[in-house]
């Protein structure tokens, strides 16, 4: 691929060039200065080899994200990390690379080219078309919001080299479809479904300047009055596909041709189009090498319903394959032409489901064993190979989620398999080829090649794709915490790598095999929280009642020696639940629904106990607590942060689902640092003094930007201005070399496409 090719060397021209002047003055190659280290430097990025060395290392960690979850939120509810792993639990059964909605993928198997070698789009939002620009690289279209972490709606250009041109741009337009685009010249014709573009009444077809993205009023295509689905030209017009009924001034139901100059209709051009609409076309030709636009849709015709071809002078052909239902898509390899959509029969009757091959002159019928057992959204012809799309899951018995290949020499199904998270709906994918092997691709998924991995995945730091060998959990997982060799998990399950753990259970290091170890909850509880400290570990959840037979409520503890069940029970109550715990020196701090502790009234939601037995200390005092669920807790600087679902502080008032306690003083500060407008569910703390706040709020301390997720640095008593660009709850996070790991039920993050799991370094 030219653009693989063209990153690979300009890395290397790089290191020439910067030691080109300076020869080797020594031998040895872990010395700057010697051809030794600028080539093991060069071999070290081309094989991504990060062994021990005192050559560099290059980081080329593209983190998966979490897909697909059989119910609820899907999301990263807790994570930890063991040596040069993270581990990550939640609800989803899925990982792949969090690519977006387009990708370049290699053609022999359909795996992603690797994000060092091409940078992952990262579309935030559904991209529907792509074309070649005539240089290496692509112009986009679709209903997106962001391409590589900036804004782009709807229209983007990227660059050979897989990269986002920063000069092209068209105005924010938040409802803007685009189905369709087609380049001639300088200009760059835009189809699809908005209603003006910037500050201009031009609606359904514009054209664009294709260096700037500035509108081109010149062309003016009059009372067009619904979605334009697709451009083709002949060289010296432009053909519009749609569910209009009116174009350009005239009367015209789903098929037009329009001067590519003015946007004036050409009205010599007339076939019929009763009802319906036009959905793809394209220009091929017939038996006789005259050129025809096929047309296909979800429309009737007098000369036949769903597929016509016409003349470019608008005589309607007598091809004719009568299909029984809407055709999506068509494409024309020699003398064949192929039709994918819903129908399930061809030529008034024949078995043909969701795929055919048909003459090119009459339409009957050549292939109809494809065996697909869904629609086809769309097809691509390039050199000899037919590429698909849509909602199908099995291609002539060959597993192929919503995406494959067929080698048009013999019509078999090739290796291309790019195994979605889901299929692909209408209006489907774009197929281009990239050169040397590779296909760029376009789709309404965020992630292609994914794996099974049911609700618990190990992630390889370095690489960020999972490992193998690690046990599936059948339900949920809500907390994750390592201590030395042992993992615990916590959640809603009820069988782990295939044996049966009840909500929680323990993991054995480094091969994450489950304990013979097993503690036995009653019930259907759910582990929301677990921590440790030098003796024991401790655990909380909801509906939790007994741990080994012996009473529990809320919370329960067990001696890290042995896993025995410890003396420490704190007693929440029948029915409380301990959402959060945190052990502070001496005390451990529990934040849930509960109005007891250690069988007394009067103390709801937080308290502190000892470590001992968990007798309750008063701290804070019961006319100082939280009047409503608190989920979070985090300590730094002799205070404790707290998040929940409350709205004030007995004998404090207001203070918005967030409090800070000072251990010190032992009371709340006043003001109040953060305030949010709706729950907080996460609270986190680190060393360089950033608390991490997320949740379902849109807003802290009245500040929008903090939309689910915000940071507050304790050192400067303000919130961070860092904008994290994520658009749902925070669950979880973790420090690590450098960078943190954010995980939650997001789906984009840093104003990119990231499946419930992003790296920051909070300045991106």
């Amino acid at each position: 691929m030219g653009t693989i090719r063209s990153t690979v060397l300009t890395y290397f021209l790089f290191f020439g060039l910067l030691y080109q002047c300076k020869p080797a003055e020594l031998s040895n190659s872990c010395d700057v200065k010697t051809d030794g280290f600028l080539y093991g430097s060069l071999i070290r990025f081309a094989t991504g080899d990060r062994s021990p060395s005192c050559l560099p290392s290059f980081d080329f960690q593209e983190l998966w994200g979490v897909f697909k979850a059989p119910s609820g939120d899907i999301g990263v509810n807790a994570m930890t990390s063991y040596n040069d792993q993270i581990i990550i639990g939640g609800n989803f059964q899925l990982l792949g690379p969090s690519t977006g909605s387009a990708a370049y993928l290699q053609a022999a198997d359909g795996k992603v080219v690797p994000s060092r070698y091409c940078p992952f789009l990262k579309i935030v939002g559904n991209t529907y078309i792509a074309i070649p620009d005539g240089g290496g690289g692509f112009y986009i279209g679709g209903e997106f919001f962001a391409v590589q972490g900036e804004e782009r709606f709807s229209v983007a250009h990227i660059l050979p080299g897989c990269q986002l041109d920063r000069v092209f741009n068209v105005p924010k337009d938040n409802t803007r479809l685009v189905y369709s685009l087609l380049l001639r010249g300088e200009h760059l014709y835009v189809g699809g479904n908005f209603t003006s573009w910037g500050d201009t009444s031009q609606r359904y077809l514009v054209r664009l300047n294709r260096f700037t993205g500035n509108i081109d009023t010149s062309f003016d295509v009059q009372n067009a009055d619904l979605t334009v689905f697709d451009l083709e030209t002949d060289g010296s017009a432009l053909y519009v596909c749609g569910e209009f009924s009116q174009i350009g001034g005239n009367t015209k139901r789903g098929l037009a041709k329009l001067s590519f100059d003015s946007g004036s209709i050409l009205s010599s051009f007339n076939p019929t189009i009763t009802t319906g609409t036009c959905l793809d076309l394209y220009y091929g030709t017939d038996t006789t090498g005259s050129p025809v636009i096929y047309t296909v849709g979800d429309f009737t015709a007098p000369t036949g319903n769903y597929a016509i071809s016409v003349y470019p002078d608008g005589t309607v052909s007598s091809w004719n394959p009568n299909p029984n239902a809407q055709i999506n898509s068509v494409q024309q390899y020699q003398n064949i032409v192929y039709l994918g959509g819903s129908f399930t029969t061809i030529n008034g009757g024949t078995a043909a489901s969701y795929l055919v091959s048909v003459n090119q002159n009459t339409g009957t019928l050549i292939n109809n064993n494809f065996a697909l057992d869904a629609y086809v959204a769309s097809l691509q012809v390039i050199d000899n190979n037919l590429y698909l799309s849509g909602n199908f899951t099995t291609v002539k018995t060959n597993p192929r989620i919503s995406m494959a290949s067929l080698d048009l020499t013999n019509e078999s199904v090739t290796n291309f398999n790019p195994n979605f998270e889901g299929t692909i709906n209408n209006p489907g994918s774009s197929f281009l080829s990239a050169g040397n092997g590779v296909v760029f691709v376009t789709f309404d998924r965020p992630s292609v090649n994914v794996v099974a991995r049911n609700n618990f995945a190990v992630i390889d730091e370095v690489t960020g794709a999972p490992i193998e060998g690690t046990p599936n959990f059948d339900f949920p997982i809500k907390a994750v915490h390592r201590n030395g060799n042992r993992l615990f998990v916590g959640g809603s399950f009820t069988n782990v790598g295939g044996q049966s753990r009840n909500s929680f259970v323990t993991l054995d290091l480094p091969h994450y095999q489950v304990s013979s170890i097993n503690t036995i909850l009653s019930g259907t509880p759910e582990i929301r929280t677990i921590t440790s400290d030098e003796s024991k570990v401790y655990v909380g959840g909801i509906s939790l009642a007994n741990v080994d037979g012996l009473p529990r409520n809320g919370v329960f503890a067990l001696n890290l020696s042995d896993l025995s069940l410890s003396n420490w029970n704190p007693d929440l109550g029948v029915g409380s639940s301990g959402e959060s715990i945190l052990v502070v020196n001496d005390l451990v701090f529990i934040g849930g629904s509960f109005t007891q502790i250690n069988g007394v009234g009067g103390f709801q939601n937080f308290q502190a106990v000892d470590k001992l037995n968990g007798t309750r200390t008063n701290i804070p005092i019961a006319s100082n607590l939280p009047g409503g669920l608190v989920y979070s807790l985090a300590f730094a600087n002799s205070k404790v942060y707290l998040g929940g679902f409350f709205s004030n502080i007995a004998g404090i008032g207001t203070v918005n689902f967030a409090a800070v306690y000072d251990l010190t003083t032992q009371s709340y500060l006043q003001p109040n640092p953060v305030a949010a407008e709706n729950m907080v569910n996460y609270v986190a703390a680190y060393p360089d003094g950033n608390v991490f706040y997320g949740g379902s709020f849109v807003n802290l301390n009245g500040d929008a930007k903090y939309n689910a997720f915000g940071v507050y640095q304790t050192y400067t008593n303000s919130m961070s201005p860092w904008n994290a660009g994520i658009n749902n709850v925070v669950y979880t996070s973790m420090s690590k070399n450098g960078n943190y790991y954010l995980g939650g039920i997001f789906s984009v993050a840093l104003r990119r496409s990231n499946g419930g799991l992003v790296r920051t370094n909070l300045y991106e």
